[in-house]
């Protein structure tokens, strides 16, 4: 497995939950990617993060959650990435054995905002201004899905991304295009 940040603490748990899916173990043991800590357990002032940390975090919402992060590398001509993985059990359904797509577009927003925070580390808070949510397929649960982001242009403060979300067999079931803002400097 690749390198990991010092900040991770991804439980072991989770880590052989994922290890035990053939079709993640190979995306885990990829060295360009190094694990990191995102949103899963640890909130921020004032209750920030708190929908992932506390309300989807149970045994039928997400139940397993692992981030992953490549840093851009334009010899290789890659853009930095993440990717998360995420199990879903059935509390968050639309129909049955369905996810629902406001579920969806969370988990892109939230993935998507995270490779700006692993690739600009700019202290400054990022906000979504505008999501576009494509839905492809179905998200069956319960199961496993990974989204995957990639910073695509910044302009100042302007920074637009793309996510998708993916099963196993690299079936797109959704896609998305969006814009952040960083926050103005304070004087």
């Amino acid at each position: 497995m690749g390198s990991t940040n010092r900040s991770d603490s991804t439980p072991q748990a989770t880590l052989d939950h994922f290890q035990s899916i053939p079709w993640c173990s190979p995306h885990l043991a990829d060295p360009a990617f190094r694990r990191v800590s995102m949103s899963r357990t640890l909130t921020q002032p004032g209750n920030g993060h708190s929908l992932m940390a506390e309300t989807w975090n149970t045994d039928r919402t997400i139940t397993h959650l692992l981030s992953m992060y490549r840093r851009p590398d334009p010899a290789k001509g890659q853009t930095g990435e993440v990717r998360r993985f995420y199990t879903f059990g059935t509390g968050m359904n639309a129909h049955p054995s369905t996810l629902h797509g406001g579920v969806i577009a969370t988990i892109l927003d939230s993935t998507m905002g995270n490779v700006i925070g692993q690739q600009l580390r700019d202290p400054a808070a990022t906000f979504t201004v505008a999501l576009n949510v494509s839905y492809r397929k179905p998200v069956t649960t319960p199961g496993t899905v990974m989204a995957r982001s990639w910073i695509t242009k910044v302009d100042g403060r302007k920074i637009w991304v793309h996510g998708v979300v993916e099963d196993g067999s690299g079936n797109v079931h959704a896609e998305a295009d969006g814009m952040w803002l960083r926050a103005k400097a304070k004087l």
